[in-house]
């Protein structure tokens, strides 16, 4: 009898200090977010990141630090991401090129779909092919048409590498055509090129053409989206033109591999709050990157995981990548 008065006092004793133990943890976050973006201060990944960290202090009670680690496509980041800890105080925040494209085109040293927690998406790229008003092509068809007539003479301008830079090779690939692709480091001066008259078209993200389109500079001739644009519901995209593709690039926010669930619900829900006010969506629609349904969690991950393997499909087919 006296063994087991011990046995149950000390087991009593075990199930108090657990439980105080339990109770005296403090709530997640006790200690400042820190947030890779790989990319370089300015462009929008960094912008909305510090956006949606300035508002969402006020909900986790902590500061959320902003730290740019640009290098690779976005690689560079989520490669520390990769190795963090999963507790929820070291975050990425990149594009799904790094997901869905790059792990293809070059050896990384992550697994980009499984070494990661997706989180939120917080923006998402439109792509499209535009061309001077003063132009003679009206439609994509009569650009593929001169290029079929002309071979290797219809210049367009891109970014290396990108997701337009592709969907164009695909394109000529279907058609059976020559196309001189002509790559520049970034929007800017693919754009230029266009302006200057040194390529008859070019293709980059919406941003680095909307504000030409507005002025009545340049005449919009196909997107590279699931469906047409709000903005212009007579263009067509290339999947309604008979082309067996879509691409567009969403921003993420992602965190280490077996992060809490809890954690993670507490994190998307805060974020969501921004994404979803009235000043961001304002804000993104103003940098034409404005994310209709913006996806979170095991839903935007299963959504990734599709768009990779049609990618992968589509390299395949190209000859690209890693052989």
């Amino acid at each position: 009898m006296k063994t087991r008065m011990i046995v149950f006092l000390m087991f009593l004793s075990l199930f108090y200090v657990l439980n105080f133990s339990m109770a005296a943890e403090p709530p997640y976050p006790t200690k400042p977010i820190e947030i890779m973006v790989g990319f370089p201060p300015g462009a929008f990944t960094d912008l909305a990141t510090r956006m949606i960290a300035e508002n969402s202090k006020k909900y986790l009670g902590q500061e959320i630090v902003v730290i740019n680690k640009p290098g690779a496509t976005g690689g560079a980041a989520l490669t520390l991401i990769s190795k963090a800890k999963p507790d929820g105080y070291t975050l990425g925040a990149v594009t799904d090129v790094t997901s869905i494209s790059l792990p293809f085109l070059q050896k990384v040293p992550y697994d980009p779909l499984e070494d990661f927690t997706f989180i939120n998406q917080t923006g998402t790229i439109d792509f499209g092919v535009v061309v001077l008003t003063d132009s003679p092509f009206r439609s994509f068809k009569e650009l593929t048409t001169f290029a079929k007539a002309n071979p290797d003479k219809l210049t367009v301008s891109v970014i290396s590498g990108s997701s337009n830079d592709i969907a164009l090779q695909a394109v000529a690939l279907f058609e059976g055509i020559k196309i001189r692709i002509v790559p520049f480091t970034g929007a800017a001066p693919a754009v230029t090129a266009l302006l200057g008259g040194h390529v008859m078209a070019s293709s980059t993200g919406f941003s680095g053409f909307s504000s030409h389109l507005k002025s009545g500079a340049m005449r919009l001739l196909s997107v590279f989206g699931d469906e047409r644009l709000d903005e212009y519901p007579g263009v067509p995209t290339l999947k309604e033109l008979g082309y067996p593709l879509t691409f567009q690039s969403w921003h993420i926010i992602v965190g280490p591999k077996n992060m809490d669930k809890s954690i993670v619900k507490k994190l998307s829900d805060v974020f969501s709050k921004t994404i979803e006010s009235a000043d961001f969506i304002k804000f993104a629609k103003g940098l034409d990157t404005w994310a209709k349904k913006p996806l979170s969690g095991d839903g935007l991950k299963e959504a990734l995981i599709q768009r990779s393997k049609k990618n992968e499909e589509l390299f395949k087919k190209l000859g690209m990548g890693i052989k």
